[in-house]
């Protein structure tokens, strides 16, 4: 893993690149989509790298950097300043000024391999990949036809014209007593099948950033920094579809469409920004399965967990064609709708066929036993733990043993219990009053089943799922603090839930451990097993605020605003660690994604908590 990884970002386009935004090994690159399009892109100046002298993020797409020659001493002989943009495609302005008499060799080393990013996070290497490297009359360009016939094209282009060696494009620069400027421009463009690729134009896009500016402010600048990254973060996540604005999951592993995530990141950010929460739905509706696929998991109604584009998934290599291997996302989608038909009622007819058919997922394949709990099986092909603790170690007994056979997690049954308080608002609006009824009770009784058989008495708390032998896990975890986000837990439990988890064992004094300090795998760097995860925390809070513990809900917001006044850029990462808070930082989990879309939603969900937000008054004309 990279000590310092920086990313650009914009629709299907990220370059993931060094502190120096050169890509040169590990998972650097340039990528569309899941396809690596350059493995390598650095620069050289007589042969050796610039020395940055100040880097700027202008925004998630852009980035300026003044630089000089190397071991630059006392005096500089060359120098640099550069605007990296991703837009249309990579796009490099660099000036260059030399001041002293000697000429200079400027070099762009350029390589493409193509692989998937599947590979480029340890999968097997697929082996045999025949790679063309072409020279223009203006820059170089790299073919590769991938099995199923895909042509995927690297174009580099440049003005002034270098000259292509085999490795690197090349420029002199002359030097003179009085200094020569070069400007030269570099694009690249990563283009599929018979695409003649757009020229790039980021200043049509800064236009648009600076339309998503948060809609108050906060009283410290501190915290209203965090709140503005979070809006350009989430913007640079957006893939631009069909159905409007689709968030992804996060830089660099998640450049792709997650059911769970997308529907999380909606409910965050729907009081603010409506058209995401829109667009995830339709989305997702459009998406959703048709037919019983035991290789991917797709069946009737259910929504999508996962979607990838790349070579390996094309071949059928992987399951994500799309994956429905999750247990949780469909009643996510059914929430979902329901809460914005409160605000677009015209919603509630024009999703009708699809969160019927969610609801009737959740009743039949989801509850495959007929006990209103839904549940999943660990699957050997896919994802094993089919929740949002999907790593393969996170769900297990008290004894430390992996549960087995149809696990109800106890989140899920939140969800379900709020989607099936959907579908009765939305059976009601499309004018069926007894299905309204139906699911009004149904919500009812699942809400007294979890009662009965998820309750901890030792502990005053919750279990954190029954194994296929309707045994609860008696494991100390943070999904039962998250659960009432979803309101399942009847309201004379709340309070023993809140003692329970905002005791030592689980709060670390940023957030929620995901497991207990006393537990048997507990692990502060691990993913699942002992680590902070914001949006965890973060839906825990709006819990908090739901069932009235507002003074708690507000200490928990500040307490992840803290942890992202301490970063320097002011973002709240995948997850950190589950250390206990000291006077510094929380420390962080060195592969968490970064920016990641659940929270780069949190500052925007959670602002009203930090303090009575101050509106920013509207435009006159």
């Amino acid at each position: 893993m990279l000590s310092t990884r920086t990313v650009l970002k914009e629709n299907e386009l990220y370059l993931v690149a060094d502190a120096q935004y050169t890509v040169a090994g590990g998972e650097t690159g340039f990528y569309r989509r899941d396809t690596r399009h350059l493995s390598a892109y650095r620069w050289l100046l007589d042969g050796e790298a610039p020395q940055p002298l100040v880097q700027h993020l202008r925004s998630p797409f852009w980035m300026s950097e003044q630089a000089g020659n190397a071991n630059l001493g006392y005096t500089m002989h060359t120098g640099l300043s550069r605007d990296l943009t991703v837009s249309d495609g990579l796009q490099d302005r660099l000036t260059v000024r030399t001041y002293s008499p000697a000429s200079h060799e400027l070099r762009l080393e350029l390589a493409a391999d193509f692989v998937d990013m599947f590979e480029v996070r340890g999968w097997n290497r697929m082996e045999g990949r025949e790679v063309r490297t072409r020279a223009t009359a203006d820059g170089v360009e790299f073919s590769y036809v991938a099995r199923d016939g895909l042509l995927n094209t690297t174009r580099v282009t440049c003005s002034p014209a270098g000259v292509w060696d085999g490795s690197a494009l090349v420029w002199k620069v002359q030097g003179q007593p009085e200094g020569t400027v070069l400007e030269l421009t570099v694009t690249v463009q990563a283009l599929q099948g018979q695409e003649p690729g757009e020229a790039p134009d980021p200043h049509a896009l800064l236009a648009e950033y600076a339309g998503w500016q948060p809609p108050f402010s906060l009283p410290h600048a501190s915290d209203q920094r965090v709140l503005e990254r979070s809006l350009q973060d989430l913007r640079s996540l957006l893939f631009h579809t069909a159905q409007g604005p689709f968030p992804a999951a996060g830089l660099p592993w998640f450049v792709a469409p997650f059911g769970r995530d997308s529907l999380i990141i909606a409910h965050l950010v729907l009081p603010h920004r409506p058209d995401i929460a829109l667009a995830v739905a339709r989305y997702l509706a459009a998406r959703q399965g048709v037919k019983h696929d035991p290789a991917t998991l797709e069946a009737p109604g259910k929504i999508l967990h996962e979607e990838r584009t790349g070579e390996l998934t094309r071949l059928g290599l992987t399951v994500f064609q799309p994956y429905y291997g999750s247990a949780d996302a469909t009643p996510l989608f059914v929430w979902l709708v329901g809460e914005v038909c409160r605000s677009y009622p015209e919603l509630a007819s024009e999703l009708k066929e699809q969160w019927q058919a969610a609801l009737g997922w959740m009743m039949q394949d989801g509850d495959p036993d007929g006990d209103l709990l839904i549940e999943y099986t660990p699957h050997a092909q896919g994802i094993r733990n089919q929740v949002w603790k999907d790593s393969g170690d996170s769900t297990f007994g008290a004894d430390g043993q992996d549960a087995e056979g149809a696990i109800a997690v106890i989140e899920v049954q939140g969800y379900a219990y709020a989607a099936y308080l959907a579908g009765a608002r939305l059976s009601s609006m499309v004018g069926e009053s007894e299905q309204a009824s139906f699911y009004t009770a149904r919500a009812r009784q699942l809400r007294e089943k979890v009662q009965q058989d998820f309750w901890w008495p030792k502990r005053g708390y919750y279990a954190h799922a029954l194994d296929g032998d309707k045994r609860p896990l008696k494991v100390l975890v943070s999904n039962p603090a998250h659960t009432l986000w979803t309101g399942i837990l009847p309201p004379e439990h709340a309070g023993a839930v809140v003692k329970a988890a905002l005791g030592p064992e689980l709060y670390s004094g940023w957030g929620l451990r995901t497991l207990g300090t006393n537990e048997v795998r507990y692990n502060p760097v691990s993913y699942h097993n002992g680590s902070v995860w914001p949006h965890d925390t973060a839906v825990f809070a709006l819990g908090l605020e739901r069932y009235g513990y507002e003074a708690e809900a507000r200490k928990v917001a500040r307490d992840l605003f803290d942890a992202a006044n301490w970063a320097g850029d002011a973002r709240l990462p995948e997850l950190f660690a589950g250390f206990a808070r000291e006077d510094g930082p929380p420390v962080p989990y060195p592969a968490a994604c970064h920016p990641q879309g659940w929270d780069a939603a949190i500052p925007l969900a959670l602002a009203h908590l930090i303090a009575e937000p101050i509106p920013v008054p509207e435009k006159t004309q």
